[in-house]
């Protein structure tokens, strides 16, 4: 069993972004400057995975009938100033394949598919593995037409035939109604949608909000939703399920809160609803005896920590994400890897525990295959992301020509040995010391001068 992950987001043309590419490891940090174009890289994505779930893009991005509602500015918030359309795209790997995907979407004057394409290894009708092939491209798309042509990969020498898909919606989402699946390339094909859809469908963008996680919630609602307002049951759910993992969550927020909490319990109703609770120890010999502590008395920062602990000791299947294959009949045993994607990672957080939560935040690939990606402005933090990590740090700037947002790894900037060497790396990148490297040009003119030059 191999597992699809994405490796990198293109944005080429996106809110604040043209031709940036954000890669993604097993652990990304991603840092920058207020208003430097951190949320719009996590809106590519959020953009891509609701795509992905095969909803007509009105749905998908601009809230219509969908739960969670518009992405953030709608599907005209994604277009770059002066522009009609945005294009994104990612590249997924699985096991030793590697899969390219892009799309264009036309927002005005109308919402609507203008190009797509994906392109990976796939197997001819004579059995042999193309590395690199088309797996399917759209045709021109034509302004009176309802509909895309799209040429899709059949295995045989010469041009592949077009056919005609809606152009409300991704081509990848549809493959499966237009493809039965009964040829080597209809296989191939299917087998490449379905690891792109699973990689993106696996992307978890968890927002916990506090005030929702302070009631009573049903038992059986254990998938833990973005929100984090099911936490009591998931939580309790983890208890079950996987004991150690558990016990984790309950020493980590022993250190993160308070050394006199022993444990974590569950309050119960008559309708089997569910209340996390801290049991915590007052010192009974002096004549305190121990207290519990519900959910609704807890402090922002200790839920919010709860949350995130819970959501990175959960394995996919515990997470509010939907697993099935929606790619059509599944040709292999790949499943979906999970990117978590943590905004200010830490918020609510002292700075003395920052490195506890970032330690987590690693040990989760290990545990349960979970990637991460998460903002952060905390010099600590970033201090704490010692060794190899300091490469997965990705620093977001905006160019002074351009005003365009860009993406540049933390050990590609110039300033980075002498950060590094002065021991004050946090410091120098939340203080935009090393992106002032990249874009101040040095004057020499008065040294010039002087010299007569």
């Amino acid at each position: 069993m191999t597992t699809s992950n994405i490796t990198e987001l293109r944005l080429t043309s996106f809110k604040s972004f043209k031709d940036a590419v954000l890669p993604l490891d097993d652990v990304t940090l991603l840092t920058g400057r207020n208003s430097s174009g951190k949320s719009n890289a996590l809106d590519g994505l959020e953009v891509l995975s609701r795509l992905a779930d095969g909803e007509d893009i009105a749905d998908a991005l601009d809230g219509r009938r969908r739960e969670g509602g518009m992405v953030r500015g709608g599907s005209r918030g994604c277009v770059p100033h002066g522009a009609s359309s945005f294009n994104l795209g990612c590249t997924v790997s699985c096991g030793d394949q590697e899969f390219r995907f892009d799309v264009t979407v036309q927002a005005e004057p109308d919402l609507r598919i203008v190009s797509e394409s994906l392109t990976g290894p796939a197997r001819t009708e004579k059995n042999r593995v193309r590395r690199e092939a088309q797996i399917y491209s759209t045709q021109h798309a034509l302004d009176d037409a309802p509909v895309i042509n799209v040429e899709v990969f059949n295995g045989k020498r010469g041009s592949n035939p077009a056919r005609a898909f809606r152009d409300s919606r991704l081509v990848l989402a549809q493959l499966p109604l237009a493809l039965t699946g009964r040829t080597n390339a209809e296989k191939a094909v299917l087998h490449a949608a379905s690891t792109v859809t699973l990689a993106l469908r696996g992307i978890f963008h968890l927002d916990p909000v506090p005030h929702l996680m302070r009631e009573f919630v049903p038992a059986r609602d254990t998938d833990l939703r973005r929100t984090g307002e099911n936490l009591s049951a998931a939580l309790r759910s983890l208890q079950v399920r996987d004991p150690v993992a558990f016990h984790d969550v309950v020493y980590l927020t022993k250190k993160v809160a308070d050394d006199r909490i022993t444990d974590i319990s569950f309050a119960t109703s008559s309708l089997d609803d569910v209340m996390l609770q801290l049991e915590e120890s007052r010192g009974e010999a002096q004549g305190y005896p121990d207290e519990k502590t519900p959910a609704r008395e807890m402090s922002d920062g200790l839920l919010r920590f709860l949350g995130i602990a819970t959501a990175l000791k959960s394995s996919r299947d515990s997470l509010d994400i939907d697993v099935d294959d929606t790619a059509g009949a599944k040709q292999s045993d790949d499943v979906g890897g999970v990117l978590m994607v943590l905004e200010e990672l830490e918020n609510g957080l002292h700075p003395s525990q920052e490195r506890r939560v970032l330690d987590l935040v690693r040990d989760s690939y290990e545990a349960t295959g979970t990637r991460v990606l998460a903002t952060t402005h905390s010099p600590a933090l970033l201090d704490a992301a010692e060794g190899t990590l300091n490469q997965s740090i990705i620093v977001c700037h905006r160019d002074p020509d351009s005003g365009f947002s860009k993406l540049t790894r933390l050990t590609d900037l110039p300033g980075y040995a002498r950060a590094l060497a002065e021991g004050t790396l946090g410091a120098a990148v939340t203080a935009g010391k090393l992106i002032d490297d990249v874009i101040e040009t040095p004057d020499y003119s008065e040294f010039r001068r002087f010299l007569g030059v």
